[in-house]
């Protein structure tokens, strides 16, 4: 992790590392992260295994057990006591790989 790290909250916010302590309440779901898929770069949210009080130093290296790239509901607050869920949306770049990737698709298609 850097300072240039972007925190998805439980809250629903998306911080920067400078912001967390404006949000005193709120838990760290997982971080931004820039992956490459199929060829082309999109930004997951990379769920950690646990979620951290933005009161806490942000560890180093979290254990993330999923990159979520698709549209994804309910994700879950891990804090004990902390009820909250958010969703994360697909972003433009990883609409426009899910589109090149279905017309690949299309185009090895027998047509009847």
């Amino acid at each position: 992790m850097n300072d240039r790290t972007r925190y998805f909250l439980c809250s629903g916010q998306v911080v920067d590392y400078k912001d967390l302590i404006k949000f005193p309440q709120a838990h760290i779901i997982g971080h931004l992260a820039v992956l490459t898929d199929e060829g082309g770069k999109v930004t997951a949210l990379a769920r950690w295994s646990e979620s951290k009080p933005t009161t806490e130093v942000p560890p180093i290296h979290p254990v993330i057990d999923v990159y979520l790239i698709g549209d994804a509901r309910r994700i879950r607050c891990r804090c004990a006591g902390c009820d909250n869920t958010q969703r994360w949306e697909l972003n433009k770049a990883a609409f426009e790989i899910l589109v090149r990737r279905y017309r690949k698709e299309a185009d090895r298609e027998p047509v009847a």
